[in-house]
């Protein structure tokens, strides 16, 4: 895996993203991280173009109850070693997005939104991994 960009003003969004495409490549096909960027087969690199939560329910007196976290990533996988120019495995634009409650303090609306972003994360890297195959 190489790099993810990150044109968001989430911060550890990017990160997330990178460790649930770790994860899921390992957990999904067995495909571990490489040691170092020589080492790999695959490079998986892109660019967190969207971060977004709004609310999606409301209790009878028309407070929020759960939101919606919303994630978008570019993302390119090619082969070690491909020039920048050649055409990737797979090249495409994916969403994904998680429901979370709202808490009644800001720690545990934040524990919440980051366990948001974590599902979101994998689902978004399970659909890599999809339509990479698919266009395999």
């Amino acid at each position: 895996m190489a790099y993810f960009q990150n044109n968001t003003v989430y911060s550890n969004a990017s990160v997330t993203l990178k460790r649930a495409l770790f994860d899921q490549f390992a957990a999904m096909r067995g495909i571990l991280p490489a040691a170092n960027a020589g080492e790999g087969e695959l490079v998986v690199e892109g660019t967190l173009t969207g971060y977004g939560a709004g609310a999606v329910s409301y209790t009878s007196v028309d407070a929020a109850k759960e939101y919606r976290l919303t994630i978008s990533a570019e993302v390119t996988v090619r082969h070690r070693g491909d020039a920048a120019n050649a055409k990737p495995l797979w090249k495409g634009t994916v969403t994904a997005w998680q429901d979370y409650p709202v808490a009644a303090t800001m720690e545990l609306q934040r524990l919440n939104e980051d366990t948001a972003l974590a599902a979101a994360s994998r689902k978004l890297a399970q659909q890599v991994i999809w339509n990479l195959e698919q266009n395999y």
